[in-house]
């Protein structure tokens, strides 16, 4: 059935939900189906912009691999906590613009089923932000499966 599953998730209770399902989906497709476990976090914002302009801060570049590391131990720990194996391969990428950086890499790595929650931020935050469901909804090529 699938071969390639790109799950998003933020740590939050709904995404580990969408994680979960991921993982239980791969498991009937087969031995031969890989998942991608992938966190997106938002790149630096306005204190650390100072910081590294106004101080001898780090620079951008190590701000950014900074933030990157911040969000692989999230995400290890998440699948840690998940289980999830060998069989899953983790992704982090830093941008604000998470919806962009999921259907890309669900198009890079060939992936035949991106499958992510509804809202990871909360109802408010979602709703002053718009969904980035929404968006991959929108953009992706291939099948999304929403996790409520």
């Amino acid at each position: 059935m699938f071969k390639h599953l790109l799950v998003a998730t933020d740590g939050s209770p709904l995404a580990n939900k969408g994680l979960a399902l991921a993982l239980k989906l791969a498991a009937t497709c087969g031995d031969k189906t890989h998942v991608t476990a992938m966190m997106v976090t938002p790149d630096y914002g306005t204190m650390e912009f100072a910081e590294v302009t106004l101080r001898s801060g780090p620079s951008v570049q190590e701000l950014r691999k900074s933030l990157a590391a911040e969000a692989k131990r999230q995400l290890d720990a998440v699948l840690k906590e998940h289980r999830a194996g060998e069989r899953v391969e983790s992704s982090v990428a830093v941008s604000d613009f998470p919806y962009d950086e999921i259907v890309r890499a669900a198009e890079r790595l060939h992936c035949d089923l991106i499958v992510m929650a509804a809202r990871g931020r909360g109802p408010m935050k979602s709703a002053l932000l718009g969904s980035q469901t929404a968006h991959v909804l929108s953009l992706a090529k291939v099948p999304v499966l929403v996790v409520k």
